[in-house]
């Protein structure tokens, strides 16, 4: 009785399931040990996990209607998605919340969201259904790619200013979707070439122009992100760490290194937390390290995102309709990018970015979309298996009345 109301509350791939929830139990666990700062700086203990409990309540929630959508529903609404993206893209850029001087979020049914996340949604639909649409029996049409090049151009350019590294990860999960959807070869070959001339092209204009020709303009953030370049190419020292030229990284290390193998310090037993700052968002995963060890912690992170993605592939296989399956090829995509840059950079491969790890980091608009991502690929993974018992059935007559008639014969 009781398995079978589970079956029915939640429904769609188990493995989903379990790794949804793992990943939120970690996220409790980690961000309660990890906002010590948070609860001193607004002197409550309980402030920062409460908010971020509501938070993740709200994204169980949010997971728990998408996955009772039926998948139709979400070709239907891929256009609408993407123009409400790039709404709120338009609003945070001129009536957005300004915060840590950028103009990201905007302020919504009393939360605070940040424009970028919502647009992300939208640009992951929007691609699904334009080449779903452009499927043919020899793969996507010719102008398939014009059209989602358009598409994705058009809402980077109102992320780019104050968001390179969202934009960068758009950009990838866009190309591999394209990669996975049968784009001719030779317009793949084209854009790979078009993207490492633009890259190069980019990165010298970072890395060459002096500061005083942009520090006063729109394109102040290029002074920010050629010091995050050299930072992560230049070796940490303390001296320029307690400067605060480097002490993210810094203590990002340290909370890596006194770790051990297997099982680390121990749940809440951070010592780091207190000195590395956004320890409980855009570093957690070496807090992570830090309290659970390298393999248990480290490792074991990474496995649940890589089975995540692959579990997500083997749906889309078992999927008869081309949307559905790049749909949730996309979402999973944009989860795991996310996960492995956030990874990365925690131990020191990369540029800091800021970007949180999906499901695990404090909690807000990021998370809620998240959820939206992980409800759809329940949805999908639910039509996915009743198209797949169909088939069998079908496949299962077919043979039936075959081997009628050869005895009739």
């Amino acid at each position: 009785m009781g398995k079978g109301i589970t079956n029915r509350l939640f429904k769609g791939d188990k493995v989903i399931w379990i790794i949804f929830t793992l990943l939120f139990a970690l996220s409790f666990i980690e961000v309660f040990s990890a906002t010590s700062t948070l609860a001193y700086k607004n002197d409550s203990y309980w402030q920062p996990i409460t908010q971020h409990v509501t938070f993740m309540m709200l994204g169980v929630a949010t997971t728990w209607i998408v996955h009772n959508m039926p998948m139709t529903w979400f070709k239907k609404l891929s256009y609408a998605a993407y123009w409400v993206g790039i709404g709120f893209l338009l609003w945070a850029m001129f009536a957005g919340v300004s915060l840590n001087g950028e103009s990201r979020w905007v302020p919504f049914l009393g939360f605070t969201i940040q424009a970028s996340e919502v647009a992300k949604l939208g640009i992951v639909m929007i691609v699904a259904r334009i080449l779903g649409d452009g499927q043919t029996s020899e793969g996507a049409g010719h102008d398939v790619m014009k059209k989602i090049l358009y598409a994705v151009g058009l809402a980077c350019v109102f992320i780019f200013k104050g968001n390179l590294s969202t934009v960068i990860l758009i950009c990838f999960t866009t190309y591999l979707m394209l990669f996975i959807g049968k784009i001719p070869r030779v317009q793949m070959w084209k854009l790979t070439g078009a993207c490492v001339v633009a890259g190069t092209v980019a990165l010298g204009a970072i890395m060459l122009t002096p500061e005083s020709l942009v520090v006063h303009t729109p394109l102040k953030r290029m002074v920010t992100w050629k010091k995050r370049i050299i930072r992560s190419i230049d070796p940490v020292s303390a001296e320029k760490d307690q400067s605060g030229g480097n002490d993210q990284r810094m203590h990002a290390n340290i909370a890596i290194a006194s770790s051990n193998v297997i099982f680390g310090k121990g749940p809440g037993n951070s010592e780091q937390r207190d000195f590395l700052p956004m320890a409980f968002s855009d570093f957690i995963y070496a807090i992570i390290i830090e309290e659970l060890g390298l393999i248990i912690g480290g490792l074991g992170v990474i496995l649940l995102y890589l089975i995540l993605l692959y579990h997500t592939g083997q749906i889309a296989k078992d999927c008869d309709d081309p949307y559905a399956s790049f749909l949730i090829i996309g979402a999973a995509l944009m989860i795991v990018i996310q996960a492995m840059a956030h990874m990365s950079i925690s131990v020191g491969m990369g540029p800091v970015t800021g970007q949180p790890l999906p499901f695990v980091s404090l909690g807000g608009s990021s998370l809620v979309i998240n959820c939206v991502y992980i409800g759809m690929i329940l949805s999908v993974s639910r039509y996915a298996r009743e198209a797949k018992i169909a088939r069998e059935r079908a496949k299962n007559a077919t043979i039936a009345e075959t081997a009628s008639e050869s005895v009739t014969e």
